[in-house]
């Protein structure tokens, strides 16, 4: 099986202005001709099996109404990818939101966490909870950085199903890490990691087929192997890593023999 994996799109029509985001970091007006030539890359060159998004599709205004029509923008043209194509929600999506239902219809989901079998693999999406009591600083981060009881409790009985290896997809880190480094979050570490991170991985590392867990949010590209499971890091598309006004572009692809998992890091340029 052949993947394509993206991620933190960051899309918005024009800079949000008081949205607590250092705009600068995310070239938002670039996004559209990453996105439009991504697509045209994955269509015409790669022809992967699955193309699959890890959240943040937006650059939220923290504007409930201008949020919505921004989600409906990109995911249209998202719509353009003949490979089938599935995405994680981000915190930026749900900022203004008080539940994530109206995000899962947008998308076509009757639930943010759910699992596809394709080519023999279990692929696995692990969507975020919104708590309406929490504020929608630091772009909602503390908002949205839980995956429900209810979704656990979801993950348990789908694996005792299942036989197939196993991929894991979600927004938010899970491995411990420290972010030194990070432009985003080296003084603020567990804002980019979900919060009950080791409830899942008591749930998933116990699966001896699982192959890799893939997460964005942290707007860098890296690997962590921890406690024999290997995560993967992909950073945004739009994000000015560089400090040179070019979005870093990156993507990976990922291609799967039996339990053979070989990442290749790319750079869509403009």
């Amino acid at each position: 099986m052949k993947l394509v994996i993206f991620s933190d799109i960051h899309y918005a029509p024009e800079p949000p202005v008081n949205n607590g985001s250092i705009i600068e970091r995310k070239l938002t007006e670039q996004s559209i001709p990453v996105v439009k030539k991504l697509i045209d890359e994955i269509n015409n060159s790669i022809k992967p099996d699955v193309a699959v998004n890890l959240g943040d599709l937006i650059e939220d205004f923290n504007d409930h109404d201008k949020d919505i029509i921004n989600l409906n923008f990109i995911w249209d043209i998202l719509k353009d990818i003949k490979a089938p194509f599935y995405s994680a929600i981000g915190n930026h999506d749900l900022r203004s939101m008080n539940s994530r239902k109206e995000v899962e219809q947008i998308m076509g989901y009757d639930n943010a966490t759910f699992s596809v079998d394709i080519k023999g693999y279990h692929l696995i999406f692990l969507g975020l909870t919104v708590d309406s009591q929490i504020g929608t600083a630091e772009g909602g981060i503390q908002k949205t950085r839980i995956v429900s009881n209810e979704d656990l409790e979801w993950l348990k009985h789908d694996l005792e199903q299942n036989q197939l290896p196993i991929i894991v997809f979600t927004h938010f880190g899970i491995a411990e890490d420290e972010m030194k480094g990070n432009w985003w979050f080296e003084k603020c570490p567990n804002s980019a990691l979900l919060q009950n991170r080791k409830e899942i991985k008591d749930i998933i590392k116990k699966q001896k087929n699982l192959l890799a867990v893939f997460s964005g949010h942290q707007h860098w590209t890296k690997k962590v192997t921890e406690d024999g499971v290997d995560y993967y890091v992909v950073g945004s598309l739009t994000e000015n890593i560089n400090d040179d006004g070019i979005p870093d572009g990156v993507y990976f692809v990922v291609d799967i023999d039996q339990d053979e998992v070989k990442v290749t890091e790319d750079h869509i340029r403009l």
